[in-house]
């Protein structure tokens, strides 16, 4: 598997090439919500996001580099291109309006059809009665673990974290695919958009990510703790898997992981 160690990978928000690009502008945003959903100004109030690639850009980051890893030409493929096709594609507007499932179809669009989402996971983490899901719990997880290098590198795996309401308190990570850990692993290397800058001694983990997160923002760590979301136990909010058409010929885009899926 080509490794993508230099010291701008993994892509990351808060780079300058493109941390200060639009991807909405909030004041439109909020405008929307108030005027259509008829959302009040305390409900507003507490929205836990912004409008740039930094403050609001880790799923747009994680696509990018999905996209970096799987698809042909794949190095075009920065946080602020993709944001310019997704505007060009009307995935979203300055007002927010058309957002979709950002991740399900873009990839796909922007390759024409050659990396795809093919398999999801989602759990409603932070909700009452849900049961508490960590990386050795993921099905999804475990089979892209299982699977041998030689076809794991047809695949990424994406991952989000903290709450199952991308509205707040959630962050979306890629499982490193150079060290996926094993199945029973309830810690796992991540690519990170939100991880800090220069070469680490060791390889950057989830448990890295939800302790920085707590540390670092404090509205976070609040939403997550009224959610019952314990920072040190890893918890996942979904799973996803991209891949691409290795081959032509090949029937079933998914087809080695979603036998590993069954066994689970």
């Amino acid at each position: 598997m080509t490794r993508r160690r230099s010291g701008r990978w993994p892509y990351r928000q808060a780079d300058r090439r493109w941390a200060d690009d639009k991807m909405w502008m909030k004041d439109k945003l909020v405008g929307v919500h108030q005027s259509v959903n008829g959302a009040s100004a305390a409900d507003v109030a507490g929205w836990l996001f912004g409008d740039t690639i930094e403050t609001d850009g880790c799923l747009l980051t994680c696509l990018a580099m999905t996209l970096r890893l799987l698809a042909p030409r794949g190095a075009r493929w920065t946080p602020g291109t993709l944001n310019r096709a997704a505007k060009d594609l009307l995935y979203y507007s300055d007002a927010g309006l058309s957002i979709v499932p950002l991740y399900a179809d873009l990839v796909a669009d922007v390759t024409h059809g050659r990396v795809q989402l093919c398999a999801q996971e989602r759990y409603f983490s932070g909700e009452k009665g849900q049961r508490r899901r960590t990386p050795s719990l993921c099905c999804l997880l475990r089979a892209y673990r299982n699977l041998p290098e030689s076809r794991r590198v047809d695949f990424v795996v994406m991952l989000k974290i903290g709450t199952h309401d991308d509205n707040f308190a959630s962050h979306y990570v890629l499982v490193d695919p150079d060290w996926p850990g094993l199945p029973d692993d309830n810690d796992i290397a991540i690519l990170d958009p939100d991880q800090p800058e220069g070469p680490r001694a060791t390889s950057w983990c989830l448990s890295d990510s939800y302790q920085r997160l707590a540390a670092t923002r404090q509205d976070i760590a609040v939403e997550w703790r009224r959610c019952r979301i314990r920072v040190k136990k890893n918890q996942l909010a979904a799973a996803w898997a991209f891949a691409r058409w290795p081959k032509r010929d090949d029937r079933c885009l998914a087809g080695d992981l979603l036998r590993l899926i069954a066994e689970c």
